[in-house]
């Protein structure tokens, strides 16, 4: 009886010693889908104009962007009215430029500016009714690889605006 306990307890050892010998397992790497990477060996870090100027381009300028939220000033959650709106603002200077709205199969045409420090946000834009939503000066709440919030600069209520890449 002995002999057998002496038995389990070495084999319950060279059990545990061997299973911690062992290598992990390890995952298999899936591939990287995410867009939103910057390449930080391309952009100037040092705090300059330029920099903000990349950071900028980087997130927002001629990439596809999609509303995730949408408020207006009572507070409403007025989201399914913007969620099939592809929008791009387009690089004239780093400043401002041609804003397009796709919806529908249809562009739509206006413009945008910002600031030099990029902390607001002005757009124009006519054809639907609910693009007078989007004619206000913004200012940004967030900032993100892949999130950017916004509301306006002078707000009467809850009016905001959460977008991300498309």
């Amino acid at each position: 009886m002995l002999i057998s306990k002496i038995l389990k307890c070495t084999t319950l050892f060279c059990l545990i010693v061997g299973l911690s010998l062992m290598p992990a397992c390890e995952k298999e790497p899936t591939e990287n889908t995410d867009t939103t990477q910057v390449d930080t060996n391309k952009i100037d870090t040092n705090g300059t104009q330029e920099y903000l100027e990349q950071m900028f381009a980087a997130l927002a300028l001629d990439k596809k962007i999609k509303v995730i939220l949408a408020v207006d000033s009572s507070g409403k959650n007025i989201t399914p009215d913007y969620n099939n709106h592809d929008i791009y603002l387009r690089k004239e200077t780093f400043y401002e430029g041609p804003l397009d709205i796709f919806t529908n199969g249809t562009k739509y045409v206006g413009t945008w500016k910002s600031n030099k420090d990029y902390s607001i946000l002005e757009l124009n834009i006519t054809g639907l009714p609910e693009f007078t939503f989007y004619n206000t000066t913004w200012r940004f709440t967030h900032k993100s690889l892949d999130l950017l919030k916004i509301a306006p600069v002078k707000n009467p209520g809850q009016k905001q605006l959460h977008l991300t890449k498309g």
